[in-house]
């Protein structure tokens, strides 16, 4: 029942579903019906929501391909279409879950395994999956608190396929969740968080060099605010505006999470009485706020900076990626709002590589600490480097989970 509801819902709600995907993330019509591009040989179907998730399809892609197997990427949004392309990949959009439409991108894509990034959990596809034999892996497998829930109350909806679903979990309380759900024990495993496994993107070299001929190459203290989000903004310029009381000429990156935020970014600062900038206007001296208006930038940012914030966390969205700095041995700062990245916080804040603060004051103290004290940001740095070194490999675990997935169901279940 629980089924016949879900299914008459998607129908109805699909014209409002279908203009959200045109207008909001990345158009794509045909796609969003089914009609992806067709594939031979069976490749490992990668799915990814956005850029970050993106960034680890692409390393797991990569892996799985040394090995042998082909692969096909989606993404959601337009972001994650967009970096996948620039990595050099031929990307569809992904389908939505309404009737026929997963029937269809199955038939076109014949994977010989379906692998959903992090959260996702379609009910259409993974019935469908179910029904054509095909393993579904859940890879860098997490679910909230409120997803939990919401999960739970409609575990009908998938008709008890999640119990044939494989899990490669972020960590042994995320593969409780999924068992919750009804996945089988013997298909979770415990692999570990895949964003340990990130590197820098291919050409982040050449970006930091072109970044560094916008910036002028201050020698000023510079620090960086990386995905910043809605109302955010104030909070992080706020704390800007009170360093320069205590480290004059100090200069701030600052990269929306959306750049439809740009604007919005730059009346801020002017309210302030900061000289801001977009990252694509001419070059000048005289600014103390850069605005990233471009994508796939932020890494190099991070690479400049003496000390970096995850965004998103001093408000109550859940926080923001805090390990693309750690990587590169930069201290880093975040909020208290960190509810999305709780393990990889907590592991930081152990180490002794990043702060935790509550308050623009607060943010603008310690940055103010750490900017007038090279070895405390270099041994902080080095900290939050060393941490995530220990926990590489999960990417590896999670490639070795599809393939058993693959190995253990029948090879051609993908039918006309």
């Amino acid at each position: 029942m629980l089924w016949f509801v879900y299914r008459l819902l998607t129908a109805l709600l699909a014209p409002l579903w279908l203009a959200f995907l045109w207008l909001r993330q990345g158009g794509r019509l045909r796609e969003r019906l089914g009609f992806l591009r067709r594939c031979s040989g069976g490749p490992v179907w990668i799915q990814a929501v956005s850029a970050g998730e993106a960034r680890l399809a692409l390393k797991l892609g990569a892996m799985l391909e040394k090995r042998g197997s082909a692969v096909f990427f989606t993404a959601t949004t337009a972001a994650g279409l967009e970096l996948l392309r620039k990595e050099g990949r031929a990307p569809c959009a992904f389908p939505a879950d309404l009737p026929f439409a997963p029937r269809r991108a199955f038939r076109r894509v014949r994977p010989g395994a379906l692998v959903l990034v992090e959260t996702e959990l379609w009910p259409g596809f993974i019935r469908e999956a179910a029904m054509r034999d095909v393993p579904v892996v859940i890879a860098n497998a997490r679910i909230s608190d409120r997803s939990l829930q919401r999960t739970l109350a409609l575990k009908g909806v998938f008709g008890g396929n999640l119990k044939d679903v494989f899990v490669a979990a972020q960590s042994e309380e995320q593969a409780e969740r999924f068992r919750s759900l009804g996945v089988s024990s013997g298909r979770v495993t415990v692999a570990g968080n895949m964003k340990y496994d990130l590197e820098p993107p291919a050409a982040f070299l050449s970006q930091v060099e072109a970044l560094k001929a916008r910036l002028g190459e201050p020698g000023s203290p510079l620090w960086v605010a990386g995905s910043v989000r809605e109302g955010e903004e104030a909070l992080v310029l706020k704390a800007h505006a009170l360093l320069l009381g205590d480290v004059a000429g100090a200069k701030l990156i600052l990269a929306p999470r959306h750049l439809g935020r740009v604007r919005v970014s730059i009346e801020e600062a002017s309210k302030l009485g900061l000289r801001a900038a977009r990252r694509t206007d001419k070059p000048g001296a005289a600014w103390d706020v850069i605005v990233l208006d471009t994508m796939g930038e932020l890494w190099a940012a991070y690479s400049l900076g003496h000390a970096a914030f995850a965004g998103g966390s001093l408000v109550p969205c859940g926080g923001q990626n805090p390990l693309e700095p750690a990587f590169l041995g930069k201290p880093v700062l975040f909020g208290p709002s960190m509810e999305n990245f709780k393990e990889p916080a907590a592991l930081l804040l152990a180490a002794g590589g990043a702060s935790q603060v509550d308050s623009p004051e607060k943010l603008a103290a310690e940055l103010s600490r750490l900017l007038a004290d090279s070895e405390a940001r270099e041994a902080m740095g080095l900290a939050a480097r060393g941490a995530i070194a220990a926990r590489r490999g999960a990417t590896e675990k999670a490639a070795g989970l599809i393939e058993t997935a693959m190995a253990s169901l029948r090879s051609d279940g993908v039918t006309e």
